[in-house]
């Protein structure tokens, strides 16, 4: 944490780059650690490979996150990014930077980066990145606030999911003191929902499988599904809870068609069951109960049959 902070208290100029696909975990760390190091004379470049998703646009400075740039920094920020491919293609100008510094909770990721701060344990990135702008000594203002808060708010399932931990509260709780709206904040990072997103989510329900013993529930979506409902492909990030919320279902899969006849895979799971090891095994990665991966379409039985087993 201290290598980190010397480091970009040295930077003149910083890249903070989030994962693919964002969430609001990522986009939340990138605006709250870009927008402290901005508020003391940093010239900050905030990147990811596809933009800032439309439920997030609310979030303070995020009209500043570009998709690409030609600027090197002299250091390059990764957040909430479990391997350096989730990066997309921002990892050539990431790695172009003297100093590169990952800073990320993932129980099963692959470390880069030529500083790691690392913090399994953390409910959310915003929980390392709060103390990481306290390190630097920077006041922590409302938006960087508001941002840090949605970073834990969607992380923690709104506070319903188990990596919950007191520490957490009381981030939280310093959080709020700057007069965050936590009520407004939960509702627009987390409940709020478009009605193409509405829509996506209630198809992939309607034709949801299920195994023999109800325990795990899995859904596909084709590129012709989003064309159909007129959705875009980060709609689709909550389906997989909502599976994991039907009575019966311990794992729940969702599929998604990407280019190359490749499938994006989102895991959720209750009780402790470890999607990671299923993840990882595919090449991806992610956390016991949130995990992710990228295969081959021939490969869907195979992996839903690994998650069978976790559940046998």
């Amino acid at each position: 944490m201290q290598a980190a902070a010397q480091s970009l208290y040295q930077a003149k100029r910083v890249l903070i780059a989030s994962h693919v696909n964002p969430d609001g975990d990522t986009i939340g760390c990138q605006l709250a650690l870009g927008l402290a190091l901005i508020s003391v004379g940093k010239r900050v470049i905030l990147i990811n490979q596809d933009g800032v998703p439309s439920r997030y646009q609310f979030l303070p400075g995020s009209e500043l996150i570009f998709t690409t740039t030609k600027e090197v920094a002299d250091v390059s920020v990764a957040v909430d990014c479990g391997s350096i491919q989730q990066l997309g293609n921002v990892q050539e100008i990431f790695l172009k930077s003297k100093t590169t510094i990952q800073i990320d909770h993932h129980d099963f990721g692959n470390t880069f980066g030529k500083l790691q701060v690392l913090e399994e344990e953390a409910s959310a990135v915003g929980e390392i990145v709060y103390e990481l702008i306290r390190a630097l000594k920077i006041k922590i203002n409302r938006p960087i606030a508001t941002c840090l808060l949605t970073s834990i708010i969607v992380d923690t399932g709104a506070f319903r999911f188990t990596n919950i931990r007191p520490k957490t509260f009381d981030i939280c709780s310093r959080l709020m003191k700057t007069g965050v709206d936590m009520q407004h904040l939960i509702e627009e990072s987390y409940w709020n929902k478009s009605r193409a997103m509405a829509r996506l989510a209630s198809f992939c329900i309607l034709q949801a499988q299920y195994s023999q013993d109800n325990a795990v529930a899995w859904s596909l979506i084709y590129a012709k599904d989003f064309e159909r409902f007129r959705s875009k492909v980060n709609d689709a990030d909550a389906v997989a809870d909502e599976l994991r919320s039907i009575e019966g279902v311990k794992v729940a899969a969702l599929f998604r068609e990407i280019e190359g006849d490749r499938l994006r895979v989102s895991m959720r799971s209750r009780y402790g069951i470890n999607v990671a090891t299923v993840a990882t095994h595919f090449g991806g990665g992610g956390h016991h109960n949130s995990a992710g991966c990228v295969i081959k379409s021939a490969d869907r039985e195979k992996l839903i049959e690994q998650l069978e087993k976790l559940v046998s």
